[in-house]
């Protein structure tokens, strides 16, 4: 029994070797190979039809919409959405989107969360900080930090130069923990010091009112008499405009708290000329 299975062992491995180079067994080795490649590719084709492979969603336009209206467009397109900022002084229509993260038209999956900022109704209050004893460029640091803006600088004599003595709002004093909104101006009486201090006067030109106030605040001195020209018709104009003359000229040096008068107009060629003529 032993021996008869012994010879039938060469025999066995010598028909093996002889069908594994035969036609029959290339033939159905390529033929697996073949059924492989097309079962791999129908799979990963399925997978890219279930999960939309390489595709996204559009991101819809939210700016201008309502909360209500946001709520109804990301449910339709399967989107969430986060406020994540809201303001008052900025353009567009109170209680309405006014910016969104990602834009309009980019490409995100479904349940993507869109990050919307809108404009309030009313304007954010916060408590009045308290800046009186500190420095100007600290304050000044702080009032931006706050979200306020420096409106006009008086200067009276005192040993503590250029620190906050008072502060105050529409020409009254504010005491700190008091409500205000964010955005206010806030006025600062500071120490004079010696009374012959002086500072150079900054080049306003090509700046609009808000910058050139900030610009005048960093150089201890104040913006006075506004002059409009012609191209000047609305509020939203006066924002717009910009300095194309100022008095005392760029780096006259005047004593610190002084005013610098500025012309202000929509005509950017005015501003150009005066440069130019400069």
């Amino acid at each position: 029994m032993d021996s008869q299975t012994n010879k039938n062992k060469p025999s066995f491995f010598k028909n093996l070797g002889h069908y594994i180079i035969s036609k029959l067994f290339l033939k159905n080795l390529i033929l697996a190979i073949l059924l492989g490649i097309v079962f791999l590719f129908v799979t990963f084709y399925s997978l890219n039809l279930i999960t939309h492979h390489g595709e996204g969603l559009s991101v819809p336009d939210f700016t201008g919409m309502s909360i209500k209206q946001v709520k109804k467009e990301a449910s339709k397109r399967n989107l969430n959405f986060r406020i994540i900022d809201s303001v008052f002084n900025a353009p567009g229509k109170k209680g309405t989107v006014i910016a969104q993260t990602p834009p309009a038209d980019f490409k995100v999956k479904e349940g993507r969360t869109i990050l919307l900022t809108v404009k309030t109704f009313n304007p954010q209050r916060i408590p009045m900080p308290d800046f009186t004893g500190v420095s100007l460029i600290q304050a000044k640091a702080d009032v931006e930090t706050f979200g306020l803006k420096i409106g006009k600088l008086k200067y009276i004599p005192d040993i503590a130069t250029n620190n906050v003595l008072e502060q105050m709002y529409k020409g009254k004093p504010i005491s700190a923990g008091t409500l205000i909104e964010k955005g206010s101006v806030i006025d600062f009486v500071l120490g004079l010091g010696k009374s012959d201090k002086v500072t150079i006067v900054p080049n306003l030109k090509g700046q609009k009112y808000d910058d050139a106030s900030q610009n005048t605040a960093n150089n201890s001195l104040n913006i006075g008499v506004l002059i409009f020209d012609q191209s000047i018709e609305t509020a939203q104009d006066s924002v717009d405009a910009v300095i194309w003359r100022q008095s005392p000229a760029t780096n006259t040096r005047i004593t610190i708290g002084s005013p610098i008068d500025v012309w202000l107009t929509l005509d950017m060629n005015k501003v150009a000329a005066e440069t130019d003529s400069n």
